[in-house]
């Protein structure tokens, strides 16, 4: 694979770009303090922007490695992040990732996601040289497989209790979509 680390990527309507300290603000208010947004994730809320603080320090200090794939989702039209979208190497010899992503709640339902999930996995599978890319979500949150099948993952089937949210162990479907999906 040929792991260029996180680069700007650009959509019809988003930057894709790396983090920056000054945009914790934007990011506590925009999602990491929201509960609702956390509740299928392995995070806590985050209680102050402090804590949002210390994860923009362990993210941007991960752009150090070039095998790290993590973005802000910037709306052209704003330029603050209103999400996250991740892609990390699950296996290098098989040629495997994974993707995983949160966006803010005031921003669900106008395809913000689902346009930012496609330039990541185009990404991946055309420049990164990804073969197969998976995700998976909550059987209890519906909408993000939808929005894995509106940028062209394919459902592949059921994990049963495949992580821990903070409701318990979760069942999750998983989707992914192959490089050959997309030539």
């Amino acid at each position: 694979m040929n792991h260029k680390g996180t680069v700007t990527l650009e959509s019809d309507r988003l930057i894709l770009r790396k983090f920056k300290m000054e945009d914790a603000e934007s990011v506590f208010s925009n999602w990491t303090s929201d509960s609702e947004v956390a509740k299928y994730m392995r995070w806590d809320a985050h209680i102050s922007v402090d804590e949002t603080k210390d994860f923009l320090a362990d993210i941007i200090e991960s752009y150090n490695n070039p095998n790290t794939y993590l973005w802000a989702i910037v709306p052209k039209d704003m330029d603050i992040p209103i999400g996250i979208i991740s892609l990390m190497v699950s296996n290098e010899y098989d040629m495997c990732g994974e993707v995983a992503y949160c966006i803010g709640r005031k921003y669900w339902g106008n395809g913000f996601m689902t346009e930012a999930l496609r330039t990541v996995l185009y990404y991946g599978l055309r420049e990164v040289g990804f073969n197969r890319i998976e995700a998976y979500h909550a059987i209890a949150n519906p909408a993000s497989g939808k929005v894995m099948l509106k940028a062209g993952m394919k459902y592949e089937g059921m994990m049963r209790q495949k992580y821990r949210s903070h409701i318990g162990f979760e069942d999750c479907n998983l989707y992914a979509i192959l490089k050959a999906d997309i030539l």
